[in-house]
């Protein structure tokens, strides 16, 4: 059916290619109507005035703006949100773990899809994005989320969305969560060309106070806790001890076989769950070192299972990995080049193993502590995230990997180590900077000196903390 205009006006200087008009007889804003070179029809837009002289200004902006973005070959159409994150969600879930795919679905349609599904994606700004946190704080006060606080008593012992479980104001961590998603899928968009520039959600600017917004440490295994771990990991492979099966067949051998690997391979090289769930035999390398007589093992990142969508070379720490994966390819049931690494039915993505994992730590006793190995001594959880942090740790405290090496074959930012690791590296920099100090004051007061100073050189750039450099500088005075 054709579109009806009232009110049509012509806009002066551009060869009868924009106008402005009324969509009803008695409508107060204007709308304008633009005929682009490549565009089939027209594209139509809301000037949001009801002065016609300033309808007719922002209809001359709009038409710009939709030639500048068909100029950088980016979508001009009008793209609901919600739309093109559908689009997105098809892609990501490739990569993604089946838990972390279900959270994120779940996170859209809970919270997010509220403020942004009906947005359009080509004309987003900032403040519609920086706007969600308010959105946010007033979901389950005013907003839609009010009807869910209501209590369900067929269901008060049950993990429902009730009042007895919903965080009426968010953890911080909870904010940072959602606000990766977001920002994940406007990198994509960015990259797709639905937007025609980079815009960031940050949970900094949800107004929650610096204790409030502290980020804690990642779960991750002490020296002792990893060596008992692999000690069972053995055992579940070989099916000896607590794990002895007298019923396990083969496919069930070879599922052990496959988690073994998995688990080691993953400390080893640091990946994150998603990149190695979408590993294939191709991706991986191994290098011999004539001169050192050592094997290195090379992993290909390849872009599309990478969650920064970029390619990049994770080298193994342990020289062990070639063996392990070279056993693992020898009894997996498929072992070309283009087969997956580590499978799930008929060899198609699926296997992340995070359940097996975590029911594996449960049964790893250790110390008397109440589920075994998948608790840290603080209580808190430990999940398959907890083996990438594993390895960054390690390199870290027993490498000495310097930290931008680290980041780059772990694909994350040197900001991101520092945020989660930077009590490492200074623990590390404290310990390299004064272990010469207790061998003799007069021997070594040129060492104290130049100590001094790479202190405050660390200081200056942040590396170290004001308390942590004058605490060194103490002991320092009193040895010297």
């Amino acid at each position: 059916m054709p579109t009806k205009y009232y009110e049509l006006t012509e806009v002066e200087g551009f060869d009868g290619r924009l106008f402005v008009y009324k969509r009803t007889v008695d409508a107060n804003v204007w709308n304008f109507r633009a005929n682009i070179d490549g565009v089939r029809g027209y594209i139509r837009r809301s000037t949001k005035q009801a002065n016609l002289t300033l309808a007719i200004s922002e209809a001359k902006n709009g038409y710009i703006e939709l030639v500048g973005r068909q100029r950088q070959h980016l979508t001009i159409l009008k793209t609901k949100f919600d739309d093109v994150f559908n689009i997105w969600l098809k892609e990501a879930k490739k990569r993604k773990t089946d838990k972390r795919y279900s959270y994120t679905v779940g996170t859209y349609n809970r919270y997010l899809k509220g403020h942004f599904g009906n947005l359009e994606v080509t004309q987003l700004r900032q403040k519609q994005i920086d706007n969600y946190w308010k959105y946010r704080e007033n979901f389950y006060v005013d907003g839609e989320g009010k009807d869910r606080l209501i209590v369900n008593e067929k269901r008060i012992a049950s993990k429902t969305k009730t009042s007895n479980n919903i965080k009426i104001k968010p953890k911080y961590g909870t904010l940072r969560a959602e606000a990766s998603i977001i920002n994940e899928f406007l990198e994509w968009a960015l990259r797709n060309e639905y937007v025609g520039r980079e815009f960031r959600l940050r949970a900094k600017d949800a107004g929650y106070r610096a204790e409030e917004r502290r980020v804690g440490r990642r779960e991750t295994f002490t020296e002792h806790e990893w060596n008992t771990l692999t000690s069972y990991l053995r055992s579940y492979r070989d099916n000896l001890g607590i794990f002895k099966n007298d019923r396990t067949h083969k496919g069930h051998k070879r599922q052990r076989q496959m988690f073994y690997c998995f688990v080691l391979f993953m400390a080893s090289v640091g990946l994150r769950v998603g990149e190695g769930k979408g590993l294939r035999w191709g991706d991986i390398k191994y290098v011999y070192n004539d001169k050192e007589g050592k094997w290195t093992t090379q992993v290909t990142v390849r872009a599309e299972t990478s969650k920064v969508r970029e390619q990049r070379i994770a080298i193994a720490h342990s020289e062990r990995c070639r063996d392990w994966l070279l056993s693992w390819r020898e009894e997996s049931e498929f072992n070309s080049d283009d087969d997956l690494v580590f499978y799930g039915n008929n060899n198609e993505i699926g296997n992340d193993f995070s359940v097996s994992f975590k029911t594996f730590l449960k049964r790893c006793e250790y110390k008397n502590r109440e589920g075994g190995l998948l608790k840290t001594q603080n209580g808190d959880t430990r999940t398959l995230y907890s083996l990438r942090h594993l390895y960054a740790t390690f390199r870290i405290t027993k490498a000495n990997v310097e930290i931008y090496a680290l980041a780059k074959s772990m694909g994350t930012s040197v900001k991101m180590i520092e945020q989660h690791y930077g009590h490492l590296t200074n623990e590390y920099l404290i310990k390299e900077l004064t272990r010469n100090k207790s061998e003799g004051k007069n021997k070594h007061r040129e060492n104290d000196l130049e100590i001094a100073a790479n202190l405050i050189q660390y200081l200056r750039e942040g590396r170290l903390s004001a308390e942590e450099v004058t605490e060194e500088l103490v002991r320092i005075s009193k040895i010297t």
